[in-house]
C-alpha cells in the first residue's frame, strides 16, 4: 500500500492523467485494509473444503459487483470500479472472520520457517504482477487510452478459459499434490493427468474462442470495440500456456521446490521486457505486435517448464505425450469443422449475423469436440484416462439435476 501511495503522482505523470493519483490512493486503502483478512480461511482449501472457499469467494465477489452497480447509477462515474473493489475487499475482511473461528495475533515465532518457503511464493507474486501489468503499461504509454481500453477488456475475455476454468482446478492442485509428495510415483501419475484434464478443458475453450472472437466481440460489446479482436485471438493461446504453466507450478510447490517456478517466471518476464522491447523497432508500434510479444513470452517459460518438471518428477516425455495427444487432436479437428461452419454464415456488419455466426461457432464446437473426443478415445482402445472420469462427472451432475427437479 505504502509503494502503491509513493507510486501514484509518478504514475499519474507517466501516463499525463491527473485523475490516477487520487485513484491509486484508494486503491492502496483497500489493499491495506485487506491486510487484516482472516488467515485463518486457506484452511479451506488445505482441508479441500472447496464449497466453503467457493461461498467465501462468490459472497465477496457479488458484494463487489453489487456495490459497484450502485455506484455506478449514482455517480455516473469511474470511481464506481474504485468503490466496487474497495467495498469488496472490506466486506472480504468482515466475511472472513465470520466464516471460519480462528483468531489472527501479530507474531514472529515462525518467521523464519514461513519466509523461508513463503519468500519465494511472494517472489512468484511479485513477478506474476509484472507479467499482468507491464504490457498495460506499455500499450497506455504508446498507443493510448484507446487501445489500453480494447486491450484490458480483450485479455479479460482472452483469458476467462483460463482464470473461470482452470484457475478454481489450480487453487486444488496444490493441497492435492501435497498430500502425495511422498510417493514419486503416484505424484507423477496425477500430474500427468491433471495436466490432460487441464488441457482437456482449456485448450478447445481457448481455441473456440479464439475463432468466435469476431462475432462475440460484435454482440457483447458493439462495434466500437474492433482493436479487441485480434486481442482475443492472440492472447486465447497464451490462456492455454498459463494453464499447462499453473499445473507444472503446483507440482514444483508440492515437492518444495518454489524456486522451479521463480525460475520459469523471471524466464518469462525477462523474455516479454525483451519482446516488448523490440516492437518500436518495428516498422509501425500496434496492439497486435504488442499481444504477439506477450505471447512468445508465455512460449518460452513454457520452454524451461518442462524441462524442470519432467527432471523434478522424473518424467519420461513419451508417457507425458501419450496423455495429451487425444484433447490435441480433438480439439484440432474441432476448429477444422468451427472455421467451415462460421465460414458457412453469410458475413455482413449486422448484429443478428453476428449472433448468427456466434451460435454457429458455439454449437458446432461442442457437438464436434465431445464427438471428435469420443472418436479418438475408442479408437486409442478406451484407456481410463481423464475422458471417462469426465464423462461420470457430467452424468452425476447431469442425476443430480434431475433428482433436484423431478424427484421430491
Amino acid at each position: 500500500a505504502l509503494v502503491t501511495v509513493a507510486l501514484a503522482h509518478p504514475t499519474a505523470a507517466f501516463y499525463g492523467e491527473p485523475r490516477l493519483a487520487p485513484m491509486m490512493w484508494a486503491v492502496a486503502a483497500a489493499w491495506l485494509v485487506s491486510g487484516f483478512e482472516n488467515i485463518g480461511i486457506v484452511e479451506f482449501r488445505r482441508q479441500m473444503d472447496f464449497a466453503r472457499e467457493f461461498r467465501f469467494l462468490a459472497t465477496k465477489r457479488c458484494a463487489a459487483f453489487l456495490v459497484t452497480l450502485a455506484a455506478a447509477f449514482a455517480l455516473r462515474s469511474y470511481w464506481a470500479l474504485v468503490i466496487g473493489m474497495a467495498a469488496g475487499r472490506v466486506f472480504g475482511v468482515l466475511l472472513s472472520y465470520a466464516m471460519h473461528p480462528f483468531r489472527p495475533r501479530p507474531s514472529l515465532a515462525a518467521s523464519r520457517e514461513l519466509f523461508g518457503f513463503s519468500g519465494w511464493m511472494l517472489a512468484n507474486n511479485i513477478a506474476n504482477a509484472a507479467i499482468g501489468r507491464v504490457p498495460q503499461f506499455f500499450v497506455g504509454r504508446l498507443l493510448g487510452a484507446p487501445a489500453l481500453g480494447a486491450y484490458t477488456v480483450g485479455s479479460e475475455i482472452a483469458q476467462h478459459a483460463y482464470t473461470e476454468l482452470v484457475a478454481p482446478i489450480s487453487r486444488a492442485l496444490i493441497p492435492g499434490y501435497s498430500r502425495l509428495a511422498g510417493d514419486a510415483d503416484a505424484l507423477r501419475r496425477i500430474c500427468i493427468d491433471s495436466a490432460a484434464a487441464v488441457l482437456l478443458i482449456v485448450l478447445p475453450a481457448s481455441i473456440g474462442l479464439a475463432l468466435v472472437a469476431d462475432p462475440l466481440v460484435r454482440v457483447v460489446l458493439g462495434e466500437n470495440w474492433g482493436d479487441a479482436v485480434p486481442v482475443i485471438q492472440i492472447l486465447a493461446f497464451a490462456g492455454i500456456t498459463n494453464g499447462i504453466l499453473s499445473n507444472n507450478a503446483a507440482a514444483c510447490v508440492a515437492l518444495g521446490r518454489p524456486h522451479l517456478v521463480t525460475a520459469v517466471l523471471v524466464t518469462r518476464v525477462t523474455a516479454l521486457v525483451l519482446a516488448l522491447a523490440a516492437v518500436p523497432f518495428a516498422r509501425s508500434v500496434t496492439l497486435p505486435a504488442v499481444v504477439a510479444a506477450e505471447l512468445a513470452a508465455s512460449v518460452a517459460a513454457l520452454c524451461v517448464s518442462y524441462p524442470l518438471l519432467f527432471s523434478a518428477l522424473r518424467i519420461r516425455i513419451g508417457l507425458y505425450l501419450a496423455a495429451l495427444w487425444r484433447p490435441l487432436a480433438a480439439s484440432g479437428a474441432m476448429a477444422l469443422a468451427v472455421a467451415a461452419a462460421m465460414a458457412a454464415v453469410e458475413r455482413d456488419p449486422g448484429f443478428a449475423t453476428a449472433l448468427a455466426q456466434l451460435a454457429v461457432g458455439v454449437g458446432v464446437g461442442v457437438a464436434s469436440y465431445a464427438l471428435a473426443l469420443r472418436l479418438v478415445w475408442q479408437l486409442s482402445g478406451r484407456p481410463p484416462g481423464v475422458e471417462v472420469e469426465l464423462a461420470r462427472f457430467a452424468v452425476s451432475i447431469y442425476r443430480s439435476v434431475v433428482r433436484r427437479l423431478f424427484v421430491k
